[in-house]
């Protein structure tokens, strides 16, 4: 009986042992698994090499772990990091001298990417990182050539992406608009040299916005506009006198539409039509003063040019003229007379100048009256009377005078 008990409690304690060994190599494997944390009041500081990155761009990170009395923790100390997008390799990295290290991915979207570090209860402060868009800090806008031809150019719109450092950010989204024509593409990337690029085609001067992120920039790229010129007398202007003036329109590559003259008078606008090349355009301004003369020009595409043209308007000049009537007075019964005077017009100088008279206008006073290039005429009263005669002549150059005299007529 006392050997079975023996026997009995041999068994149970080789049991307990196998027991216990069981537990330990169970603990032992368990505690191999658990990872090492930051102790308790450990400080972690987290800084990066850069704070700009392009989309998909790169950063490193690195997490220094200092425990209370500002040692590094034990190597293999468990960082975790953080992004609030993106993505960090690794998640998790252990310490090296106090210093774990991981690799920020920025990926396609552009943001501020927030980062951020801990292990343990200890946790740093976040680091931000801009990404693509977000970095751009300026943007600079430029279209060569900046001037096309309204009848359908083109023009390249060059955008550059910089980063706070003045340096070009390449991967970044850039956006294009226009008020005029159309952009291929509408949205372009920032290649290596930081610059984005599309092509404008436009028929008529249009202002061209590019967008990065918070950054914006505008160029006008300008459409050759028709243009028109206006040619004035080369003799003075005077009031009431026809002056011939030039109008010739300059297509910018579309066909002139038409072609309209505002004298600044107060007169009627004169309108041309669609003219080519120079026009002849005579106007009479009703009286003295300076007046500017406006040209508009306007191309089948509704392009609009103008230009103008300020001129001064003399008091109108007299011809000095004498007017003389053979004989005078004048008989009808008269055989040797019949009531025939013959009348003679002397134009005096104009300007310093003999004037060049191109008519002369003859007014008898009876109701009778002819035009002449020549400067006499004579005319035949078969009534007696007073009668008043008069002339007026006219120069080659528009300038009048004019004369009166008395004519007596006997039976």
């Amino acid at each position: 009986m006392r050997l079975l008990s023996l026997l009995v409690l041999s068994v149970s304690r080789s049991r307990l042992a196998l027991s216990a060994l069981l537990i330990a190599g169970a603990c032992s494997s368990a505690c191999d698994k658990v990872p090492l944390l930051a102790p308790t009041e450990s400080t972690i500081t987290l800084t990066v090499n850069t704070t700009t990155v392009p989309v998909n761009g790169t950063a490193t990170l690195l997490a220094s772990v200092t425990e209370s009395a500002g040692t590094p923790v034990h190597n293999g100390t468990l960082v975790t990091f953080t992004s609030s997008f993106g993505t960090v390799d690794p998640v998790e990295a252990g310490t090296n001298g106090g210093v774990a290290i991981a690799r920020f991915v920025a990926g396609q979207q552009s943001g501020t990417a927030v980062i951020g570090a801990f292990s343990g209860a200890a946790r740093a402060e976040t680091v931000q990182v801009k990404v693509g868009g977000a970095a751009a800090t300026a943007l600079v806008l430029r279209a060569d050539p900046q001037t096309i031809s309204a009848a359908g150019g083109s023009a390249e719109i060059v955008a550059t992406v910089l980063d706070e450092s003045g340096n070009p950010l390449p991967g970044v989204p850039v956006t294009f608009s226009t008020t005029a024509g159309q952009l291929n593409p509408g949205q372009a990337t920032t290649g290596q040299s930081g610059e984005a690029r599309a092509t404008l085609t436009a028929p008529r001067t249009a202002t061209v916005t590019a967008r990065a992120g918070a950054q914006s920039a505008t160029v006008e790229v300008l459409a050759t506009s028709p243009a028109v010129t206006i040619t004035v007398p080369a003799t003075g202007i005077e009031a009431g006198i026809p002056a011939s003036f030039t109008i010739t329109p300059v297509t910018g590559g579309n066909p002139i539409r038409d072609v309209t003259v505002d004298w600044g008078d107060g007169t009627a606008a004169t309108r041309l039509g669609p003219v080519a090349g120079a026009t002849n355009v005579v106007h009479t301004f009703p009286r003295a003063g300076v007046f500017t003369i406006t040209a508009t020009v306007t191309d089948t595409q509704g392009i609009v040019g103008t230009s103008l043209s300020v001129v001064s308007v003399n008091q109108q000049s007299t011809i000095p003229v004498t007017m003389t009537a053979t004989p005078n007075p004048v008989s009808i019964s008269s055989l040797a007379q019949q009531g025939i005077v013959a009348f003679l017009a002397q134009a005096g100088s104009l300007g310093g100048a003999t004037a060049t008279i191109s008519s002369y206008s003859w007014d008898f006073g009876d109701g009778g009256g002819t035009q002449t290039t020549g400067a006499a005429t004579n005319h035949r009263y078969t009534a007696p009377g007073t009668y008043q005669a008069s002339v007026t002549v006219r120069s080659t150059t528009g300038v009048q005078g004019y004369s009166t005299l008395t004519v007596r007529v006997n039976p």
